[in-house]
């Protein structure tokens, strides 16, 4: 990943001829637009951290066209199980062999463990390009007794200054039964976090459903679940949670992931909760990696079946839809490195998605910037922050058929410098 801005110092600097997708750039003229690959080219001044409308600086640099992307916003991922794939192995059998090797290595997932392997993923999404995360953590215990909790809580004071961290509680569904759940539940809302569970056919149930949207709205907590993480059309998660986000009219944010079994559903079904998953104002996030790595896997033989939500049909009905990473390195998914042009990459591919482009990279920074509720992210904007990524490519082609793309990073204006993960890992290690 080798710069292509030359250094310019503390001094503003004015960027010509940057190209980057329409609907991403507000409020800075542009002086050519092409309406087939929806790119739009325009100058900018960079300073204080900012972009603002161009001017004249004593700085100036000719991007010749290169494309520009705001700050990449990962919104799923899980940080506690990144880079366990040694240790784990990878499932052959699905998301349920996945689930028990994950579980096996659970008792080795320390607070140091976490916190160690955290950081690592931190440094190489920071490098990709990435200003904020949503990780979801999985909470067997209550969050003041959780290693993945203390270890996430450390490492958020730690980046605090370089990347917006967010912590989503993962939990099996039954928990709502429990005596203890409004206390888990406070413990949450303490921490800032988000109110999480697993959500599929076995455990879904109207009551479950009905307690976990009632103890949200207790304790002002929004909403991330997994849902319906499955080629089987039967399943009925997230018809259950439509219908319960409508009829308690939750306030909060509200984010289905995954939702496979949505995609095989016969079409009126489809359309139907479609629909309602528009009007209940929910956020759907799509997950090519993971998910087209386990769903409809088998030992000995090839799946018939890509595993991705209809993210088209999504979009079209005026659903917010973003692609995330998930799991990185472990036995969800052995590949991966939190970088967010292979997701939107896989994503073109999986969804066939290549008619629009300009129109998809939304799904990676602005999409979820609202999903997350991320203020002054997502976007190239007058007075905004100047967080973005230019490549060394010039066009929607160029930039997908090439694996090793050269891109400067830019945060608050400034090129980040070049560090490993690997560099990173040594040091807390020597430490």
């Amino acid at each position: 990943m080798s710069a292509v801005i030359p250094p310019f110092g503390d001094a503003p600097l004015t960027i010509h001829n940057l190209r980057a997708p329409a609907a991403l750039v507000d409020g800075l003229p542009h002086h050519a637009a092409d309406s087939r690959s929806g790119l739009v080219t325009f100058d900018v001044t960079i300073r204080d951290g900012r972009f603002h409308a161009p001017t004249s600086s004593e700085r100036e640099w000719d991007a010749q066209g290169r494309l520009a992307l705001p700050g990449f916003i990962d919104m799923h991922v899980h940080l506690d199980k990144a880079f366990t794939s040694e240790r784990t192995g990878f499932s052959d059998n699905g998301l349920a062999g996945a689930v028990e090797l994950a579980m096996a290595d659970a008792p080795n997932r320390t607070v140091e463990d976490i916190m160690q392997r955290m950081d690592r993923a931190l440094v190489r999404a920071e490098q990709h390009g990435t200003v904020a995360l949503r990780t979801h953590l999985d909470t067997f215990e209550e969050p003041e007794n959780s290693p993945a909790w203390i270890a996430f809580g450390e490492i958020q004071s730690a980046w605090k200054h370089r990347l917006t961290l967010q912590a989503v509680a993962l939990m099996a569904l039954f928990r709502v039964e429990q005596d203890g759940f409004d206390r888990r539940c406070a413990q949450i809302a303490k921490r800032g976090g988000v109110l999480g569970g697993f959500i599929g056919p076995g455990s879904a149930t109207p009551e479950r459903i009905d307690r976990l949207f009632l103890a949200a709205a207790r304790h002002g907590l929004d909403l991330d679940l997994h849902v319906d993480e499955t080629t089987d059309a039967s399943a009925d998660g997230l018809s259950l949670v439509v219908e319960t986000a409508l009829r308690h009219k939750f306030a909060g944010r509200i984010v289905a992931g995954h939702c496979c079994a949505l995609a095989m559903k016969d079409e009126p079904e489809a359309q139907a909760l479609i629909a309602g998953i528009a009007e209940a104002g929910i956020h759907v996030v799509a997950l090519p990696l993971t998910n087209g790595f386990l769903q409809d896997r088998k030992p000995g033989r090839t799946p018939r079946l890509r595993g991705l939500a209809p993210v088209t049909e999504l979009r079209a009905a005026g659903v917010n839809v973003a692609f995330a990473s998930d799991n990185v390195q472990d036995a969800f998914y052995p590949y991966g490195d939190f970088d967010m042009l292979d997701v939107m990459r896989q994503a073109q591919l999986l969804g066939q998605l290549e008619g629009d482009p300009a129109g998809w990279a939304k799904a990676c920074n602005a999409g979820p910037a609202t999903a997350m509720g991320v203020e002054d992210g997502g976007m190239i904007r007058a007075g905004g922050p100047a967080d973005a990524i230019i490549f060394e490519a010039t066009g929607w082609t160029d930039l997908f058929s090439r694996t090793n793309t050269a891109r400067t990073v830019l945060r608050n204006g400034k090129p980040l410098g070049i560090e490993t993960a690997e560099a990173a890992g040594i040091e807390r290690r020597r430490a």
